[in-house]
């Protein structure tokens, strides 16, 4: 039987061979891997909490008090294991914002193939039109009465061509600006950037605020019982509910010049550049009371009537600090966004509030 002790992360091989002879399986090898893995590189993981590292060590050495320690068992063990790591909240969030970020390659990677082939289209276009001028201009100077007559259709043609290459450089600032977009805008939320605009934007916001002596303020939103909406009404309705934020979010943000981007999954920021945390907890709050009174009515194609939900937001706004890197203020408004749901969810809470609390 495994005690309560040896739940505890131990060092050392002494102590793992120690509890595999207990168990009736010295150095073997497949047991001696659950084992270390259990009592010490479960320890080491960032990717759960205390709590949870807690409960994955108790699920395996609950398991291995079982007997008996066959292929069986450990096969279940790992199968275990292998559970815990996939349905745990981070790597739900990593795999929503890898499949966000592929949507968002797709969606590129279908743009420059179309700038691909029009950039073919265009360069055969235009030997074309060089060769006809030239075909033109002979002809035009065999069958003209006069030199002016010669002049007369050679201005035309030039006027022609000149006239093509307008419209043609017109329709190429048109695809540049749609590609920008596809490269820099969500592909579901398309009023909010993308993850990877924004990373670039928090870098360069804060190079210039630290140089003109300016404050740098993030608000970290999550949207409250996602899950719950999704699983209920499905995730048709989940984005739905995500574009009606998005068009709130955004709204807000231009009246301050905020940059409102998805982070990932149903998390959206806003990085506010030349705000302090007091005036980014002002902004915040209206935008948290626009949203509650929002009611959202999803559009289905099914015959059944689906009452408006009453969707909320948690907020969570920081200050960049005079140490602080980017990374740094994403992590502090993240945390305030998680007290936020710790309080009851529906409200705001600002960063510095916490560090207080912690001190007093």
């Amino acid at each position: 039987m495994v005690t309560p002790h040896e739940q505890n992360p131990l060092s050392g091989l002494d102590s793992v061979q120690e509890t595999l002879a207990r168990l009736g399986v010295e150095n073997n090898a497949d047991w001696m891997a659950v084992v270390l893995f259990a009592r010490n590189l479960v320890s080491a993981m960032d990717l759960f909490t205390e709590d949870q590292k807690a409960q994955l060590q108790a699920i395996v050495f609950e398991q291995m008090a079982k007997r008996p320690l066959d292929r069986r068992r450990f096969m279940r063990i790992v199968n275990s294991i292998q559970n815990f790591v996939l349905e745990n909240q981070k790597m739900t969030d990593l795999r929503s914002q890898l499949a966000t970020e592929r949507q968002g390659f797709n969606a590129l990677y279908h743009e420059m193939s179309k700038v691909v082939v029009e950039v073919q289209e265009s360069m055969a276009a235009r030997e074309s039109n060089i060769q006809r001028l030239g075909a033109d201009t002979e002809k035009g100077i065999v069958e003209a009465d006069s030199p002016a007559e010669v002049l007369r259709r050679l201005r035309g043609m030039i006027s022609d061509m000149v006239s093509q290459a307008r419209d043609e450089a017109r329709s190429w600032q048109e695809r540049a600006r749609q590609l920008e977009h596809t490269a820099n805008f969500d592909p579901l939320l398309s009023e909010l950037y993308s993850r990877r605009a924004l990373d670039a934007q928090l870098t360069a916001a804060l190079e210039r605020c630290r140089r003109n002596n300016i404050p740098l303020s993030l608000m970290f939103l999550d949207v409250d019982n996602f899950k719950i909406i999704n699983d209920t009404h499905g995730h048709q309705v989940g984005d739905g509910v995500l574009r009606v934020l998005a068009a709130i979010l955004s709204a807000h943000a231009v009246q301050f010049s905020g940059y409102a981007a998805r982070f990932g999954g149903e998390e959206l920021v806003v990085l506010c550049e030349g705000l302090d945390e007091a005036s980014a907890l002002l902004r915040a709050e209206g935008i948290r009371q626009d949203v509650a009174r929002c009611p959202f009515v999803p559009h289905l194609t099914s015959p059944e009537a689906v009452p408006p939900l009453q969707v909320t937001v948690s907020i969570g706004v920081a200050h960049l600090g005079a140490r602080q890197s980017a990374s740094d203020l994403v992590l502090a408004a993240d945390q305030a966004m998680y007290a936020a749901k710790a309080q009851g969810r529906n409200r705001v809470v600002r960063y510095s509030s916490l560090a207080t609390s912690r001190t007093a």
